[in-house]
């Protein structure tokens, strides 16, 4: 691709005079994508069009583990905890949900949980339901 725009602009008035060399049903199929142009140099070979860039999915950015502990450490009510977690769905993959229960850990656990729905319950749980519970209120088993 050229950085030039001056070199753009004259290369761009050549292909204009082609254009206007071709018929009505050349310009038909080339515009219905029936036909195509190839670039040749003067010597008669045809230039190599550079190559395409990948058009695969863009990754998609990991998500902030710290970040959303911190956030749900803000929260106090397990309904709140349960309706971010549900927000983030998307960012959050049933192994990340994992992980992210392993690192808040205990009394929040990954273990013998099968699906998103009961982590989230696992974890909005031993989070912000731990301080709605007199018991542990005083405990400390959560420090916010």
């Amino acid at each position: 691709m050229t950085q030039s725009p001056k070199l753009a602009a004259l290369a761009l008035n050549e292909i204009g005079r082609l254009l206007g060399t071709l018929t009505e049903e050349q310009l038909e199929a080339l515009a219905d994508g029936r036909a195509h142009v190839e670039f040749r140099d003067t010597a008669g070979t045809a230039a190599v069009p550079p190559s395409a860039p990948a058009r695969g999915k863009p990754a998609k950015p990991a998500a902030d583990l710290d970040a959303i502990i911190a956030d749900i450490k803000a929260l106090t009510e397990e309904d709140a905890v349960e309706r971010y977690l549900i927000g983030r769905d998307k960012d959050l993959s049933l192994p990340l949900m994992r992980e992210l229960a392993d690192r808040i850990g205990p009394p929040v656990t990954s273990k013998g949980a099968k699906s998103k729905a009961q982590l989230r319950k696992n974890i909005a749980a031993g989070t912000a339901g731990l301080l709605n519970r007199p018991a542990s209120v005083f405990s400390g088993s959560w420090d916010r």
